[in-house]
């Protein structure tokens, strides 16, 4: 097996971008709402001194229809956007979770959204170590 090689972080994201677009195309084909609603900008997760910053791409959502929680290391997103058209009211739900690398205090959660973005921002425990990479300056 000399053609063996071990996937390193970027051909795992190449094939997820590559998923996420084959999904959108199919829900596209089939008059469906994107697979991607929190935007093309995705997500990121970064370390930033003792806390893990949680950014979405969320454009076009009110503030008051985010909610967004922390149990254990599982960070949940969720929103509702209500849009009127000529015919209408149209309605549609998202909700985006992910789980994190490392134990987190859950209980001083900060979250904001300004400019289309989520940011949120998790302090980690102190016995706990994280795998994450340091943002670049």
């Amino acid at each position: 097996m000399p053609d063996l090689r071990i996937w390193g972080e970027t051909q795992i994201s190449k094939m997820k971008r590559d998923m996420d677009r084959r999904f959108e195309a199919l829900c596209t084909d089939f008059g469906l709402p994107p697979a991607r609603p929190f935007g093309e900008a995705g997500l990121s997760v970064e370390q930033d001194g003792d806390e893990l910053v949680v950014r979405v791409a969320a454009p076009g959502l009110d503030p008051q229809d985010i909610g967004v929680s922390v149990a254990g290391r599982r960070v949940a997103i969720a929103a509702r956007r209500v849009m009127r058209t000529g015919a209408g009211v149209r309605a549609e739900s998202f909700r985006k979770e992910l789980y994190l690398p490392c134990a987190v205090a859950a209980r001083e959660v900060a979250a904001i959204y300004s400019d289309g973005v989520i940011e949120i921002r998790i302090p980690r425990r102190a016995a706990d170590g994280c795998a994450l990479p340091r943002p670049r300056p």
